[in-house]
């Protein structure tokens, strides 16, 4: 059985951007400066993954890209005013 740590967020707004991190500061990165996502989520996108400590740590440029082409990609509408 493996023992889960609780990762904690390791990077504030206003900080500069760390060159890695935990899927859940990775999800607070993005969640401020593009949109909303959930540190679960993280683990379904096709990011590489390194585990130097025996944690997971993402490349946040990597991660902020993917997040941004999303965007682009997503389907865009008006929404009317009532």
């Amino acid at each position: 059985m493996a023992i889960m740590s609780k990762q904690t967020i390791t990077w504030s707004a206003g900080s500069p951007l760390p060159a890695y991190a935990n899927k859940t500061t990775v999800a607070a990165i993005i969640s401020h400066h593009v949109f909303p996502i959930s540190r679960r989520t993280i683990e379904n996108w096709p990011l590489i993954a390194r585990r130097p400590n025996r944690e997971n740590v993402y490349n946040v440029e990597d991660a902020l890209s993917l997040a941004k082409a999303k965007l682009e990609q997503s389907p865009s509408y008006k929404q009317a005013g009532l």
